[in-house]
């Protein structure tokens, strides 16, 4: 069996990935909750979307936290969750994934399994400051927190408004990535995850992660029967951005950050509100088994919810910070730009969750590829 990587837009073996977290957890298991939190440098390093380190971001946290950060490159969740269980560790003082997608993985499946160290909340002040929609973002077992939320994102289709019209009802839908009208003009994101379940919401499904065999394949029928409309396929969102900046594609799967990225260098794209929701996720910081400099993430941890960073957060790559401050003195335009409908439900989401049975959305995606 596989499982699939959405950064890399292949297939890990399913075998690996496994010995892998438990060898990881086995080889883990003997360090304290808090080993080597004193005497470390200043010098940390973390795993999480790069954006969050961007060049307006990284500094404040730098000079709150007084650390200095040497960031790995992030590739999916589902990478990141793979190196947390790799057989020699995480290598990481912090990382940081989806919540919905990361917790089964990062919690394990009772208390004791944690693959993580618990975080001392005294030393996360800025904690008080959490919004109550992001407090689903905390992960708690027994009175011990191993997961602490940064910030809200979300999923959507980005489209080029020198060809589509903001009027076009068809941004109001997923429909937009699917049907006819913007035929040769579309690309879709090689990830079986994202792209089952924005079909899923579209064609009417609740609860699309649940879906089972026999709407997994009326689901590719539906997708198979649209591939004359898909331009291209991208593996990466960099490949994404840079088939909606050269004009190749007009609308496509995206992410965000790519689109204040795209929007920073002048192209007009923007982002669809699809009437079936965006697909969320709450990013949370977790500091992994092996971690040699505990004290550094815990102060990362709190600096990504301190009020400056929270502030320049949106602007910097267009997540929503998980902090209260984030929210203060916001034009109603500008909420309505970012997304920030989302924590008072004026902006319809569905989560980004872990599915039912991943390796039969993998088989499902791979036959709507090679149809």
């Amino acid at each position: 069996m596989t499982i699939f990587d959405e950064g890399r837009g292949r297939e890990m073996d399913r075998r690996s990935f496994m010995s892998g977290t438990l060898a990881g957890a086995a080889a883990l298991g003997g360090l304290g909750p808090f080993a080597g939190a004193v005497a470390q440098s200043t010098e940390m390093t973390a795993l999480m979307v790069n954006a969050m380190l961007g060049p307006t971001l990284k500094p404040i946290v730098e000079e709150e936290a007084k650390v200095t950060i040497k960031e790995g490159a992030f590739l999916s969740g589902t990478d990141t969750v793979s190196r947390l269980t790799a057989p020699g560790g995480a290598r990481y003082d912090l990382m940081n994934s989806s919540f919905a997608f990361s917790h089964p993985v990062v919690m394990g499946p009772k208390a004791g399994a944690e693959r993580v160290q618990p975080i001392d909340v005294s030393l996360i002040p800025n904690m008080k400051y959490i919004n109550e929609p992001s407090k689903e973002g905390i992960g708690e077992r027994d009175g011990k927190v191993y997961m602490i939320p940064h910030s809200w994102g979300f999923d959507s289709i980005l489209y080029n408004r020198d060809v589509v019209p903001d009027n076009d009802p068809y941004t109001q839908s997923w429909s937009l990535l699917f049907e006819d009208k913007y035929a040769g003009k579309i690309g879709w994101w090689d990830v079986a995850h994202q792209m089952l379940m924005a079909a899923g919401l579209y064609l009417g499904h609740a609860e699309p992660e649940k879906m089972d065999r026999n709407q997994l394949g009326e689901v590719a029928k539906f997708l198979i029967s649209k591939k004359k409309n898909v331009r291209t396929f991208y593996t990466t969102f960099a490949q994404g951005s840079n088939l909606l900046a050269s004009g190749e594609i007009a609308v496509g799967y995206g992410i965000v950050p790519m689109r204040v990225e795209l929007k920073k260098r002048g192209f007009n794209i923007t982002g669809a509100w699809p009437k079936e929701g965006v697909l969320s996720l709450i990013s949370a910081s977790y500091i992994p088994k092996d971690s040699k400099n505990v004290s550094a993430a815990h102060a990362v941890i709190n600096a990504m919810l301190g009020e400056r960073y929270a502030k320049a957060l949106s602007d910097g790559c267009g997540y929503l910070s998980a902090s209260k401050f984030a929210q203060e003195n916001l034009t109603d335009a500008y909420k309505k730009e970012y997304g920030y409908g989302i924590f008072d439900g004026s902006v319809k989401h569905y989560q980004l969750k872990f599915p039912t049975n991943m390796n039969m959305w993998i088989e499902t995606w791979s036959r709507v590829k090679s149809a």
